[in-house]
């Protein structure tokens, strides 16, 4: 019997999951070198022979974590579960002693197999648990398949797979009492109070002593506070010592002890799930593995595959003849993941369609995963994007030439569901937004569907049936291209609320740099092998985008927090001429935030972003778009904004005849010294400074006109 490989279930492929995520597929992939070596092809079949005994261990070892699996659905893993899947592989075992898959080919490189679900109603699918399945292949009289399952988890047992991008261990033991509390203590020595805040303090008892625990979350009865130094058999009972000997501070006579016996739930154990949950939650820098019994701390570096998404596509870029700055492009990317609804608006052949459609063909296995749709001044309601039902055909429905339906569709299939699609609105405001796009800007904050139609079923002109409704997939972007003129309408708040809206504007050192080194525009350059056939040269990074745009967690930074808080600056200002923001787009630009820093993107010299230039690029995307008005209305609030984005250097005072004035008044007055003045937020202020020149000049400004 020859051994030919092995799949380990992960998250997307497991109905269980250890770590919580809404992926819930019926199907899992294997690899291209895997599939080939079980002489799969194109719409292949096969056969695999499952031992009866592999899978009522596999029944029994998924019934075993019914107290700390997670699952997407309220699922009860009671007795009267095991029975029913019990029945089911009895019932199959009657007449079968083999598994028939079909065999899907998504790309080169992945296999699916989409056949779990047997005649007899059993889907080996449903008892998988991530990370700790893993499927061993062999090559027998049919292909054999094997079951094995672990405790243990083999990502666990496997770290490699993600150190490439960590940086060098931080600590490493093999105690997980000795791990957590070096943790707790890297993360929290300099500020135990923090801790404490989120903590839930009672009284407990160590034999007869009284004193106050304090529970975080899952961790009960982790931290100990007493009045008086302990001894080590004051903290032990029944022979077991609850707190470490040695407080882990002190404050106003109080001493606090952390605990060595902290439990992960509902299970008195060191549940070392729990630990990583936590803190990789709470500190997304931070990765926390287990290797058989060696517990590790690392700090996340650039992610290699993150920066190979924006190094890989700036060489496809200039090698195509586009040229375009590297923050442009870092921003562009970093705003996709974001919220997958992005504007570019600017100057005419600035190159805003091109970047878009350059970045959807390098990054795409096809073109069936993109639609440019040029916008015209005609649409006045959703029929051009969605369709029609047939009016005079009761079981006929019309769909629109320019494919944007075909894409949900295909964009909404389970096996497309981590591949990104794109929707390129060129031209956007040719027409009112908010009549042909009102559907999708209300779905994309209430996750409901749109109506398409109501009645009996109806299918397209090839036969194909059109549901009565959809969704707006998560893996679906948006981005729309604007220009502004006497021929285009202005965007309403509840569009740019949505959005993050980039401007394409041309410097005289990137147009110079233009005339001297400008190449002819090769598209070619985007795809594999320069053959638009086979897809974009960055389409193994396609599932690995989506991901980046799927983590919405936040990295809080000082810059945002507390009374210096620059952002509840702007509110009080903008709110004067009411252009203020709500918690939407708070929410937004801190996550804007989080995808310019943490994700490895944005580099200079060899260093990260500073604070100040990503809070600069937020105000800009997602503050200012929304600023229009009148003389009247705008000159003082902007001369206010524009001091917002300067600080004085220190040791440089006004003069006395400068007090008076506002802080951007008192640039302009002192010839805008650079020995006195600092400006922060250059991108921001250079806007500003534009729409204030034109609202002086004009009598009206507004950020798409600047």
């Amino acid at each position: 019997m020859e051994y030919i490989g092995e799949k380990i279930i992960k998250l997307q492929d497991a109905k269980f999951k250890t770590l919580q995520n809404n992926s819930n597929e019926a199907s899992i992939f294997i690899t291209g070198d895997l599939a080939e070596k079980l002489k799969l092809g194109e719409n292949a079949k096969a056969k695999l022979k499952i031992e009866k005994s592999d899978l009522i261990k596999l029944l029994c070892f998924t019934f075993s974590f019914k107290d700390r699996i997670y699952i997407k659905e309220k699922i009860t893993l009671d007795l009267n579960w095991f029975d029913k899947y019990l029945t089911l592989i009895n019932k199959h075992y009657e007449n079968s002693s083999e598994f028939s898959f079909d065999i899907k080919k998504q790309s080169q490189e992945r296999f699916y197999f989409i056949g779990l679900q047997q005649t007899s109603g059993l889907n080996i699918r449903d008892l998988f648990i991530q990370d700790h399945i893993k499927l061993h292949f062999y090559n027998a009289e049919v292909n054999l398949l094997k079951i094995e399952c672990s405790n243990n988890g083999y990502i666990e047992s496997n770290p490699n797979e993600i150190t490439n991008d960590l940086s060098e261990i931080i600590n490493e033991t093999n105690s997980i009492r000795d791990f957590a509390l070096f943790i707790f203590k890297y993360f929290y020595s300099t500020d135990w109070n923090s801790i404490l805040d989120k903590c839930i303090n009672k009284t407990s008892k160590i034999n007869a002593t009284e004193f106050l625990s304090y529970d975080l979350e899952n961790f009960k009865r982790l931290i100990a506070k007493f009045d008086k130094i302990q001894t080590k058999d004051n903290l032990s009972s029944s022979g077991t010592q609850r707190y470490f000997d040695e407080p882990i501070f002190t404050e106003n006579d109080s001493f606090y002890y952390f605990s060595t016996q902290w439990n992960g739930g509902d299970e008195h154990e060191l549940s070392f799930i729990n630990l990583k949950n936590y803190f990789e939650s709470n500190f997304p820098n931070y990765i926390i593995l287990k290797d058989a019994k060696t517990y590790r701390l690392l700090k996340r570096v650039n992610n290699v595959k993150n920066s190979k998404i924006f190094n890989d596509f700036k060489i496809s870029l200039n090698d195509a003849g586009l040229i375009f700055s590297d923050q442009l492009i870092q921003r562009f990317v970093a705003s996709l993941w974001t919220k997958p609804f992005v504007i570019c608006s600017g100057l005419s052949g600035s190159g805003k369609t091109k970047l878009a459609q350059a970045f959807v063909q390098w990054i795409t296995e096809s073109e069936n995963q993109y639609k440019i749709i040029p916008v015209g001044a005609d649409w006045t309601n959703r029929e051009p994007l969605l369709g029609y039902p047939n009016g005079l055909d009761e079981k006929s429905y019309v769909t629109p030439d320019s494919g944007v339906l075909e894409l949900i569709i295909d964009a909404s299939k389970e096996e497309n569901q981590n591949k990104p699609y794109f929707m390129i609105l060129d031209e956007m405001n040719l027409s009112h937004v908010e009549r042909y796009f009102a559907d999708f800007l209300s779905i994309m904050e209430s996750g409901d569907s749109i109506k398409l139609y109501s009645g009996a079923d109806r299918v397209d002109s090839n036969g194909n049936k059109i549901d009565q409704e959809i969704f707006c997939p998560k893996n679906l972007f948006i981005i729309g291209t604007v220009n502004i003129d006497e021929t285009t309408y202005m965007f309403s708040p509840k569009v740019l609320d949505r959005a993050n809206v980039i401007e394409f504007r041309i410097t005289p050192n990137e147009m110079q740099k233009f005339f001297k080194s400008r190449k002819e525009l090769n598209m070619k350059e985007l795809f594999i092998d320069k053959d638009k056939s086979k897809g974009g040269a960055g389409q193994s990074m396609g599932e690995n985008f989506f991901q980046l745009a799927e983590e919405k967690t936040i990295t809080k930074i000082p810059e945002i927090e507390g009374d210096d808080n620059i952002l509840n600056k702007f509110f009080e200002e903008l709110q004067i001429v009411g252009s203020e923001f709500g918690y939407r787009s708070a929410t937004e630009i801190e996550l804007l935030i989080t995808k310019l820093g943490i994700n490895g993107l944005i580099v200079k010299d060899g260093e990260s972003i500073k604070n100040n230039t990503k809070i600069d690029i937020a105000i800009m995307q997602k503050l200012l778009p929304k600023l229009h008005g009148s003389r009247k209305k705008l000159v003082g609030p902007l001369e206010t904004l524009a001091g917002f984005c300067l600080v004085r250097i220190n040791g440089s005072q006004p003069d006395d005849q400068n007090k008076t004035k506002t802080l951007y008044q008192q640039f302009i007055s002192e010839k805008r010294d650079s020995a006195k003045w600092e400006i922060k937020y250059s991108i921001s202020f250079e806007k500003i400074e534009r729409m204030l020149k034109n609202v002086i000049e004009n009598g009206f400004t507004s950020y798409a006109e600047a």
